[in-house]
């Protein structure tokens, strides 16, 4: 473990401290709701927790089911708390005519759907990773590269602003169904592979005493099964919400009929 000795990543701490700075003061937040701040933090929260030390360099130097747990976060849990974080006036502030002109094209349904998964299956090829793992600009580059396209992914979804189509509830529930079953695909190879995908990870000290397909395997479950858990609740949670309003209308349109 003595190979595992803390020391700063100011890369991220700029960018949480940036996003903490945006959040108090761009506007008045005194308006924030306390839902709203909850959710903002529990998003940066585990943003810095899984791409600062020890959880990034453990997944960037030893054990690549930790580096794909980071991608989780990066993709399904920390875009979806950001975006449901921020309030109107917030929303408003960042509503600049050449960006809300872009996303009206990347946040339908279909482009904002290859590009995540262009993205999440790209970043898995053998290539990119062991470069990611050997080059620490690189990597930071992905990362980033992964977290606008996620926030992408989950403007449809979640929403942003009014110029910009949110799907209608059912639609959401496609929508994230399709998301979970690409995947699967590199997931798989990292499951059931026999032999080291990653040259990278052949070439670390084994302070964990993991083997490389062992960690793999497990890279590979953790995409599928923890990725599809995510986007599981998340579609439970659509369907409940979409369940209510409908009871709710079907109620109002049953009193109305009764008067």
């Amino acid at each position: 473990m003595e190979n595992l000795v803390w020391h700063p990543h100011y890369d991220v701490w700029a960018l949480i401290i940036t996003l903490i700075i945006f959040f108090e003061y761009s506007t008045d937040n005194s308006s924030i709701k306390k839902s709203k701040r909850k959710s903002w933090y529990s998003g940066l929260f585990i943003l810095w927790l899984f791409t600062d030390w020890p959880i990034h360099d453990i997944g960037e130097k030893y054990l690549f089911s930790v580096h794909s747990a980071e991608h989780l976060v990066l993709a399904l849990i920390a875009p979806p708390l950001l975006l449901n974080g921020l309030n109107s006036a917030q929303k408003k502030l960042i509503s600049i005519r050449p960006l809300i002109a872009l996303l009206q094209i990347t946040t339908k349904p279909v482009v904002a759907f290859f590009l995540f998964n262009f993205v999440m299956v790209g970043m898995h090829w053998t290539t990119v990773i062991n470069l990611m793992v050997t080059n620490t600009i690189f990597h930071f580059f992905i990362h980033g590269v992964m977290l606008l396209v996620s926030l992408n992914m989950w403007i449809p979804v979640i929403g942003l602003t009014k110029e910009i189509k949110q799907l209608s509830n059912p639609g959401k529930i496609a929508y994230l169904f399709m998301q979970s079953l690409l995947p699967t695909i590199p997931a798989s190879f990292l499951a059931f592979g026999t032999e080291p995908l990653y040259s990278a990870y052949l070439e670390v000290d084994n302070i964990f005493d993991v083997s490389v397909i062992n960690d793999q395997t497990m890279a590979g479950l953790v995409l599928k099964l923890g990725g599809g858990l995510i986007l599981w609740i998340f579609i439970l949670i659509t369907w409940m919400k979409w369940y209510k309003t409908e009871k709710t209308f079907d109620d109002v349109v049953r009193t109305s009929t009764n008067d």
